[in-house]
């Protein structure tokens, strides 16, 4: 049986663009190899979050009117009524004053504001004293995995056919899609094929390897039992510590150390479980030694941590562009073929409306409603 549309990928872009398809009168099947969720879309901090960068806000913007108008549905979505705040932690008063600056001129919707370590202490008791902040008013806190089941339920009940366990790739004939072929090597005839697999994307959409602007980064997280959870979403202001593993061994090397892979911590609570992270490494690890090194690390910014009890450790590629922007839309040397991924840490926040931008481009047949820094064009330019 053919249909007009197959979806490749059970995460948050391809259940939100599935259900969106669906809306739209078009017969869609879903193809997911695994598990809904089961990469990054499933296991990542658990916060929607503005993604500080003017390109992404609106994909941000439009994400959360679309989960806010799902959250009344009867779909397990709880999502907060406003921002719970973000506190980026500094032990640098100086530089946490500068950036709350930085960000006023920047993104003066995030109402930037400067926290000496005493106003810090008053806003969350349980973190360890010393640490200034720049607040900002965002952060709304959701179990994991939830955004993504909320989608798929949304989408099978407009009557999009869930095909789970079932691995696929797109089948290209004298230049235009025709279909997708399973595993098992049947052929299933498709109008149009969307692959939103997250960093298993560009093999899918293109086996010469020519097409590869999406990489995969490691992350490890921590779910954990707090008996007092900040109520902020928490997070280390040293972003430019992330996925840097030779500066992290040069640093650990003077300092005569073994070198260890740097982490950001962050941690966001929701539904009575705490998410901390995180890493972004450039080769899949060993999760066990890496949750203790965060355990460790993040003790230094919560104590509570040190006797936590752990509730599972969790493991995930995410999808990274090599800009730190999705590819989305149709690709050129395939009538039919379309993409959305590569968004990083940013699936859950921007997926939605991203899933928007690559459903009306394949129902136009044009990518001309993309803009040119998210078109999956773009690469090699």
């Amino acid at each position: 049986m053919s249909v007009d549309v197959a979806v490749i990928g059970g995460g948050i872009i391809g259940t939100s663009a599935a259900a969106m398809l669906a809306e739209r009168g078009l017969r869609v099947t879903l193809f997911e190899a695994t598990s809904m969720g089961a990469g990054a879309s499933g296991r990542n901090l658990g916060v929607l979050q503005h993604p500080f960068d003017p390109v992404l806000a609106p994909l941000y913007h439009d994400s959360m009117d679309r989960y806010r108008r799902l959250a009344g549905e009867d779909g397990g979505l709880d999502l907060p009524a406003s921002p719970v705040g973000l506190l980026m932690l500094n032990a640098d008063a100086d530089a946490a004053r500068a950036q709350a600056t930085r960000l006023a001129a920047a993104l003066p919707e995030l109402q930037p504001s400067f926290l000496d370590p005493d106003a810090v202490a008053l806003a969350e008791p349980s973190l360890a004293r010393g640490f200034a902040a720049c607040r900002l008013e965002t952060g709304h806190p959701i179990p994991p995995a939830a955004a993504t089941a909320a989608w798929a339920l949304r989408a099978e009940r407009l009557g999009v056919d869930p095909r789970v366990g079932e691995g696929a790739e797109p089948v290209v004939e004298g230049g235009r899609v025709a279909g997708v072929r399973l595993s098992g090597g049947e052929i299933i005839p498709a109008g149009s094929v969307l692959v939103a697999a997250g960093p298993w994307t560009p093999p899918l959409v293109d086996a010469t390897g020519g097409w590869q602007p999406i990489v995969r980064t490691w992350g490890v997280t921590v779910q954990v039992e707090l008996d007092a959870a900040p109520r902020h979403v928490v997070e280390q202001d040293e972003v430019d510590a992330v996925n840097r593993p030779a500066r992290a061994a040069e640093r650990a090397a003077a300092a005569g150390e073994e070198a260890e892979p740097e982490s950001l911590f962050s941690m966001a609570s929701a539904a009575g479980v705490t998410t901390l992270g995180s890493t972004f490494l450039p080769a899949e690890p060993e999760p066990e030694p890496i949750a203790r090194l965060l355990l460790r690390r993040g003790a230094g910014y919560l104590p509570a941590l040190a006797a936590a009890p752990v509730v599972e450790v969790r493991l995930c590629a995410r999808p990274q562009s090599l800009d730190g922007r999705p590819f989305i839309g149709p690709l050129p040397w395939a009538e039919g073929l379309h993409v959305c991924a590569g968004h990083g840490p940013w699936g859950i926040s921007t997926g939605p409306g991203s899933a928007a931008l690559a459903v009306e481009s394949l129902v136009a047949g044009s990518a001309a409603g993309i803009p040119g820094a998210l078109r999956a064009d773009r690469f090699p330019d």
